[in-house]
Formats: C-alpha cells, structure tokens, sequence
C-alpha cells in the first residue's frame, strides 16, 4: 500500500490529496496511476485471498471476502488447527479455557463423565447411587417389626448385573441376648430378611441393609 505523497509532490506533506488554492499558489494534487494501481491491487488481493474470482459486475466481492475471512467464515478456527499444537494451546488459554476443554466425555483415563453416568433412585424406604465407573451402592428399611423365624423379601430398587454383598442390621430393644438377622436367597433384583431367634429376645423394629455391586 502507497500514499499519494510517495508518488506525487503535489500532494500534501502528510501524504494527502488536496484540490489546491488558486488564490494561494497551491497546486491541485496530480492524480497518478501508481496511486490507483496501489488501492486496485490491494482490494484485488482481498478479493483473491478469500478464494473468490474477480467479477465486472459484482461490486460487492470486498464486503464478501471481508466476510469469508473473518466473520462468516465456513470453517471456523481450521487455520489455527493447521498451525499446529503451540497454537492450538495459545488459543485456548487466550479463550481462558483450562484442562478441562481438552476432555472428552467418557469413563476412561483422562475422560470427564456427565451427570447421565450418575444415575440414581430415591424412594420412600430405600436409595440406590450408581457411580461412572459402573459402582453401584443401594440400601433401605424393612419397616415395622420383624418377627423371629421369619423372611421378608426385599427387591433392590436398581438392578445389579452382579452383586458383591449385602449386610443386613436389625433394631432391638429390650433383649439380653438379641436375635440375628441375615440376607438370604441375595439375588441381581433381591434378596430376602431372614430373622433367627436368640435367648431373650425383646421387641424389634425395622431391619436396615446395604448392597454392593454393579
């Protein structure tokens, strides 16, 4: 790019054209083909950078190029891929992106899980949390007052493809030797309360377990 006062005396002393003054003895600025050679071929270039081809009668290709180059570009951000890795990481940290942008979502090494490898169920008398890694932990009550020599089946509200053990409490009062309560018959959808008696047995209410597995 040039300035009229690079290829003409007349012009201005900052490099301007000015129409002259008669009156004062000033010249008019010479119009000179360099000048326009200068601002034709730099819109030219515009134009043929952004991949398009010189057209007569559209007068619109700088606007379009413009447009092409920058804000309505078809593939966003491909000459920053194309620079490489050292200026992928300086784009992110100039968008003020962390690790975290770089992750995929997913449960391997690496990876962030999304809130959907989270499941979980919550009832009245029992919970289950199923963690991204395939975990599950579920637990519940048997309400009222299991009777001694008697089994209750309980269903887990999430089904597991395998369990790994369910433990099983029992609140007694009143007892000095207190019966025992055990899961019985554990299956991938259930189990059962079985309560034995023991030597003194006083009144119970409710049995509380909990399950692991996946």
């Amino acid at each position: 790019m040039l300035r009229i006062g690079q290829v003409e005396a007349t012009a201005t002393q900052d490099g301007k054209y000015t129409d002259g003054s008669v009156a004062g003895g000033i010249a008019a600025t010479r119009l000179r083909a360099a000048a326009f050679n200068a601002m034709q071929e730099e819109l030219a270039h515009i134009v043929e950078s952004a991949g398009l081809t010189l057209d007569i009668n559209d007068m619109t290709q700088v606007l379009k190029a413009i447009q092409k180059l920058t804000l309505s570009r078809t593939n966003p951000f491909a000459d920053i891929k194309s620079d490489g890795a050292a200026a992928i990481s300086t784009a992110l940290t100039n968008l003020g992106l962390g690790e975290a942008a770089k992750r995929n979502v997913g449960t391997g090494a690496n990876q962030i899980p999304d809130m959907s490898l989270f499941a979980s169920i919550n009832t009245v008398t029992a919970a289950a949390q199923k963690f991204p890694s395939g975990l599950i932990l579920q637990c519940g009550q048997l309400n009222g007052s299991p009777n001694v020599s008697s089994t209750y089946g309980m269903r887990f509200p999430m089904t597991f493809s395998r369990v790994l053990a369910v433990t099983v409490t029992l609140n007694v009062t009143g007892a000095s030797g207190q019966p025992t309560v055990s899961a019985t018959n554990v299956q991938n959808t259930g189990f059962n309360i079985t309560v034995s008696p023991g030597s003194g047995y006083g009144a119970s209410s409710d049995a509380y377990y909990i399950a692991m597995g996946y």
